[in-house]
């Protein structure tokens, strides 16, 4: 086994053992494939850094990370709903724990303060990870974040059958169809990618003008970021766009993203013109219709507690921030310890979890856009 750090944009040859690696992992993260993490990769290459883990000459394990300041974060969390490592399907127990082993001696030999956002409490390498993390005489942290709601159920039918019980969803698509005439679209990989996100991001922006938090689609730059997002999914085969359209003009929109027996409803936004139709809604049951028909039967509604997802979902899982570092590194562990206190007081006040939702999470959003 072999685990280590390295600094520097990979080479071809990574790049083609990490796709074979990706393809054959345990959870298939969308948020980590091939295209998208190489996008990512090349755009913050002057900060980038790779943990890589191998195992009789073959690639096991990877996680890719961005220098933040004084602090190593994830490359993805930039935009992802969740953030997997990517570890082979065929590794055992013992070999998850080495490969945990040797990220957390890498942390300590070169001396990384690490904040790793939306954890997947439910990953199946989770337990494993915590445990020895807490026993690794290294400074661990790990607070929920925020939740992932989703409707699991048994079988693609019995998703769609759970979604199609509701009379208000049906109404919707019922009354665009008959009172605008409207149609509802399905795009498989980058078809029409360039008005598609256009439209996209001039509707984010209407939608948002002038709230608490406003579109991050708002410049050339941010468009252009979001355009090459989709475009590196769509390469992975993992990206699937849902619209309504009314009068040959798109008015609705949801980003759909493939991982595994789920679909991620990843983004979305609408024309405001058209609330009271509640287009957003109706393509819910277009979605569902879809994953019947291939084989998801988990929609997942990423990252974020939006009171809308709470009508269609029927779980909600946790996702978590870790934080890592040495006890030496007092500024990290004090930074770490007085954001927990923060989030307890605000979880615990109505009034400060108002504020916070309302001010000051829209203001970090955007800072971080």
């Amino acid at each position: 086994m072999i685990a280590s750090i390295t600094y520097s944009y990979p080479d071809l040859r990574f790049w083609s053992e990490y796709t074979e690696l990706w393809e054959n992992s345990v959870h298939r993260p969308v948020f980590k494939s091939p295209h998208y993490i190489q996008f990512l990769a090349k755009k913050y290459e002057d900060n980038l850094s790779i943990y890589r883990f191998y195992r009789e000459g073959k690639l096991k394990g990877a996680s890719f990370f961005v220098k933040d300041g004084n602090e190593f974060r994830l490359l993805t969390d930039i935009k992802a709903d969740h953030n997997f490592f990517v570890l082979h399907k065929d590794l055992g127990q013992e070999d998850i724990a080495n490969f945990v082993k040797g990220f957390l001696a890498a942390i300590k030999k070169e001396h990384w303060a690490v904040s790793m956002h939306v954890q997947p409490s439910w990953a199946s390498y989770m337990g494993a990870f915590e445990k020895l993390a807490s026993s690794s005489g290294l400074f661990f942290d790990v607070a929920q974040h925020t939740v992932c709601p989703v409707l699991e159920e048994a079988t693609p039918k019995d998703l769609f059958d759970k979604l199609n019980s509701s009379r208000e969803l049906r109404y919707r698509v019922n009354r665009i169809k008959s009172q605008l005439n409207g149609e509802f679209e399905i795009l498989i990989g980058d078809k029409d990618l360039d008005d598609w996100v256009r439209k996209f991001c001039l509707l984010h922006q209407k939608r948002w003008e002038g709230t608490d938090s406003p579109s991050r689609y708002t410049d050339e730059p941010s468009q252009q970021f979001l355009k090459n997002c989709l475009q590196a999914w769509a390469d992975d085969n993992t990206l699937v766009r849902f619209s309504v359209k009314v009068g040959g003009e798109r008015i609705a929109f949801v980003i759909g993203l493939l991982q595994q027996n789920r679909l991620i409803h990843h983004s979305t936004a609408y024309d405001d013109d058209y609330y009271k139709y509640s287009p957003g809604k109706a393509l819910i049951l277009t979605i569902a219709e879809w994953m019947k028909d291939n084989g998801q039967n988990i929609l997942d509604f990423g990252e974020g507690a939006e009171p809308y997802k709470y009508a269609y979902t029927n779980k909600e899982l946790a996702l978590n921030q870790i934080s890592i570092s040495s006890y030496s590194n007092i500024p990290f562990i004090l930074k770490v310890k007085i954001k927990k206190a923060l989030r307890r007081r605000i979880v615990k006040n109505p009034g400060l979890k108002k504020f916070y939702n309302e001010k000051i999470r829209p203001l970090a959003k955007k800072v971080k856009a």
